[in-house]
C-alpha cells in the first residue's frame, strides 16, 4: 500500500491553522484506507466496487467528516438538525422515526454519508442507500474511527479556523470558499457541479457554487451549512442564508469614504433599482473611482454590502445610458433584476397567475399532453390567437407594427429538440413557476403508473429524469403522484423500503432544493418606451 490516502489528506488541510490532533489525521487516513480497501473484498455485489485508486479519496473524505464529529466542527450537524425538521429523522431512508438517535462514530451516520457522496465516483450507479455491501464498508469504517479516535485530541485547525472573527463579510466570505471547496461535505460535489455545468473552476463558478448552489444534502447549499455551523447571531445567520439573492446590477460609483489614510467604504447607486448601497471595501488600491460604473454582485453583512465574485468596470459610461441598462437588466435578466425590484417582481407574479387562469380555462386543467411537438405547437398557437382576438385591437395593431408582425397572434419559436419530439410532451402551467414542458412524457406517464411494478429501463429512466431535471417543479412532480402515487418514484431510486410519500418528500428535496427557496418569476414584463402595459402582458406570455 501507498501513503496515497495520507498525501491526499495534507493537501486538503487549512495552511495557518493547524489543531493538536491533526498530526495524527493522515496516518489514519492511510490505515483506513486498507480496511476499506479489505473491505471491498467481501463484497457480494459489484455496484459497490471502486477502482484502487479512489480508496484513497474515500478514506480521507471519511476521516475528515470524523474529524467533524470529534471536535463538533458544525458541518454534520447542521445537516443533521435541517432532515430532522423536514422529515422528522436526520438520516432519512436508514434512521426510522422510532429509531435511536445516532451518535458519535454510529455506522448509520456513516452509511448515509457514503450514499449521498457514491455518485460522485460512479455517476451512473443507482445504489439503495440500505445496499448491504455500503452497510458493510459502513460497520467497518465505525469500528476501525471509534477505536483511532478514542485518544485523539479534541483540538482541530479546521476548529480553529471556523472560530476566528465574523465582523466582517470577507471573514464570511473566506470560510465559505473553504466550506464549498475543500471540506469533505462539499468538494465532491463541487467537482460534479463543475461538470453538470460544463464551467472551469474559475472566480464566477466558485461564487455561483458556494452562494446560490442547492447540493444533495437535501438541498441544503453551502451558506446554509455555514449558517448552522458558525457561532452567530439568528439574525447573521438569516442574513448568510440570503445571499443566494446576489444583489448582480450594474452600480454607478457616487462616492469613496476614506479612514487612516484608505478607502474604507463606497457609496454607490444600483442603476436598475436607483436605491444606494454602501460597500464595505477591503483593498490597499481602491481601483473604484467616482462616476465609474461597475458590473458585478453584491452580497449584505451586518448593514453594509460585499462584493462577491467578479466586477466589470466601465469608465466613461453616460448618464443617459442608465434607462437603456434598467430596461435591459429587466427584460433580458428579470430573474436577477426581481431580487431588488419587487414591485416588478409583484407585477410579474400577477401576470403570472393571470396566465394561468387562461390556460386552465383553455384546456381544462392544470396539465395537458400532446402527442408530439407539431402537435403542441398547433395548440399553443392557437390558444394564443384566441387570446390575442380577445384583445384590444388598437393594442395589437401597434404590436404587430413593433414586431413586424403580418398576422395578429404571435410567432411560436420552439426549438427544434420540441418540435421533432415525438415521445409525448407535457405541459403543466404552475400559477407560481409559469408553464413547464417536459419531453418524454409516454414513458414518463406510463412508469407512473405501474405503480413501481414492472417498468421498462425507459420509464425508469423517464422518471427518475424528470425527479432530478431542474426545471420541473415539486408541484409537477406532486400533480402527476396525486393521480398515479408516489410508487415508481420510490422503486426508481430503490428505495422502496420506505412509504412512497416520505420518500417523496427527501427526494425533492435532494433533488429540486433551489424551488424550496424564494422564487422569483421566470416571465419578463417589457419597460417604458416599448408597447403598452396590456401588450406586454401578451408579448410575456410569449416568450
Amino acid at each position: 500500500m501507498s501513503s496515497a490516502a495520507k498525501q491526499t489528506f495534507l493537501s486538503a488541510r487549512l495552511p495557518g491553522f493547524t489543531g493538536r490532533g491533526d498530526k495524527y489525521l493522515g496516518d489514519i487516513a492511510q490505515d483506513l484506507r486498507r480496511v476499506l480497501w479489505k473491505t471491498q473484498n467481501t463484497f457480494a455485489h459489484a455496484p459497490c466496487r471502486l477502482p484502487d485508486s479512489a480508496w484513497s479519496e474515500v478514506a480521507v473524505l471519511v476521516v475528515e467528516w470524523a474529524e467533524d464529529i470529534h471536535n463538533d466542527l458544525g458541518l454534520w450537524r447542521t445537516v443533521e438538525d435541517h432532515q430532522r425538521r423536514c422529515f422528522g429523522t436526520p438520516l432519512p431512508f436508514i434512521v426510522a422515526l422510532s429509531d435511536a438517535e445516532p451518535h458519535g462514530f454510529d455506522s448509520r451516520r456513516i452509511q448515509y454519508f457514503l450514499w449521498n457522496l457514491w455518485p460522485c465516483f460512479n455517476q451512473d450507479l443507482v445504489l439503495s442507500p440500505t445496499h448491504p455491501d455500503l452497510k458493510r464498508l459502513a460497520d467497518a469504517a465505525s469500528r476501525f474511527l471509534a477505536e483511532r479516535f478514542a485518544r485523539l485530541p479534541r483540538d482541530s485547525g479546521a476548529q480553529r479556523f471556523l472560530a476566528t472573527p465574523n465582523d466582517f463579510g470577507w471573514d464570511i466570505k473566506r470560510k465559505l470558499l473553504w466550506a464549498g471547496i475543500n471540506s469533505y461535505l462539499f468538494r465532491f460535489l463541487f467537482c460534479k457541479y463543475l461538470d453538470d455545468q460544463k464551467r472551469e473552476p474559475n472566480v464566477e463558478a466558485k461564487d455561483d457554487f458556494v452562494c446560490a448552489h442547492c447540493t444533495e444534502w437535501a438541498g441544503l447549499g453551502v451558506i446554509d451549512v455555514l449558517a448552522g455551523a458558525l457561532d452567530l447571531l439568528e439574525s447573521d445567520r438569516a442574513t448568510l442564508r440570503t445571499w443566494y439573492e446576489r444583489h448582480r446590477s450594474f452600480f454607478r460609483v457616487l462616492a469613496r469614504h476614506e479612514a487612516d489614510g484608505e478607502i474604507k467604504t463606497l457609496t454607490a447607486r444600483n442603476l436598475v433599482n436607483g436605491q444606494p448601497y454602501t460597500i464595505r471595501m477591503n483593498a490597499a488600491n481602491c481601483p473604484f473611482e467616482p462616476g465609474m460604473v461597475v458590473y458585478g454582485a453584491l452580497t449584505p453583512w451586518r448593514g453594509e454590502w460585499y462584493w462577491s465574485g467578479a466586477q466589470e468596470t466601465f469608465e466613461n459610461m453616460p448618464d443617459h445610458e442608465e434607462a437603456n441598462i434598467r430596461k435591459e437588466m429587466l427584460e433580458t435578466a428579470s430573474a436577477i433584476a426581481y431580487r431588488y425590484c419587487p414591485d416588478e417582481a409583484e407585477k410579474a407574479r400577477e401576470l403570472t397567475r393571470a396566465l394561468h387562469t387562461k390556460f386552465v380555462a383553455h384546456y381544462g386543467g392544470e396539465l395537458v399532453s400532446f402527442p408530439d411537438g407539431l402537435a403542441l405547437a398547433a395548440a399553443e398557437q392557437k390558444r394564443m390567437e384566441g387570446e390575442w382576438a380577445a384583445a384590444n385591437p388598437e393594442h395589437i395593431a401597434r404590436t404587430m407594427e413593433e414586431r413586424g408582425l403580418n398576422h395578429p397572434r404571435p410567432i411560436m419559436k420552439l426549438p427544434p429538440t420540441v418540435l421533432n419530439h415525438e415521445q409525448g410532451i407535457g405541459a403543466f402551467s404552475n400559477p407560481d413557476e409559469s408553464v413547464e414542458f417536459m419531453l418524454g412524457f409516454n414513458n414518463l406517464v406510463s412508469g407512473f403508473r405501474k405503480k413501481g411494478v414492472g417498468l421498462t429501463e425507459d420509464e425508469l429512466q423517464a422518471v427518475r429524469g424528470f425527479m432530478v431535471s431542474a426545471a420541473a417543479s415539486p408541484a409537477f412532480v406532486r400533480r402527476l403522484v396525486a393521480e398515479h402515487g408516489a410508487e415508481s418514484v420510490a422503486e426508481t431510486f430503490l428505495v422502496r423500503e420506505c412509504p412512497p410519500e416520505s420518500s417523496l418528500e427527501v427526494l425533492l428535496r435532494r433533488h429540486k432544493g433551489h424551488f424550496y427557496r424564494k422564487r422569483y418569476p421566470s416571465l419578463s414584463l417589457l419597460q417604458p418606451g416599448g408597447s403598452s402595459p396590456e401588450t406586454q402582458k401578451e408579448q410575456a406570455h410569449a416568450r
